[in-house]
C-alpha cells in the first residue's frame, strides 16, 4: 500500500481534546502487516495490527508530548525539547476536557 497523506485538526486522548490552529499533515501506510501513522511535525510515529489502535496511539503520543513539555522551564529541557514545546504552544489553539 502506498503512503496516504491527510490532515488532522485535533488530537484526542482520554479526557482531553487538543484543537490545533491549523491542520497538520500526517501519513498512513500499511507495511509488514502493520498500520503505521506518522506526524512529522511533532515526530510522532505509531503502529499496530489494527488501524484504529494505531490512530488512537497517535493521540496518546501527542498528549504525552504536550503534557510532558508544555509547562517545563527552559532550564530543564534540551534545545530540541524547547523548540518542540514552543511549537506545541504555538500550534494548539485550546485544550478541552471531554
Amino acid at each position: 500500500m502506498s503512503n496516504i497523506e491527510r490532515q488532522l485538526k485535533l488530537f484526542n486522548f482520554n479526557n482531553k481534546r487538543f484543537i490545533l490552529k491549523e491542520p497538520v499533515v500526517y501519513s498512513l501506510k500499511y507495511l509488514n502487516n502493520l498500520w503505521v501513522y506518522e506526524c512529522p511535525r511533532y515526530g510522532l510515529h505509531t503502529f499496530s495490527e489494527y488501524m484504529h489502535e494505531a490512530f488512537f496511539q497517535l493521540g496518546e503520543e501527542f498528549t504525552f508530548l504536550y503534557d510532558g513539555l508544555i509547562h517545563e522551564p527552559d532550564e530543564k529541557l534540551t534545545q530540541d525539547a524547547i523548540e518542540l514545546r514552543d511549537l506545541l504552544k504555538s500550534d494548539v489553539l485550546k485544550v478541552e476536557k471531554i
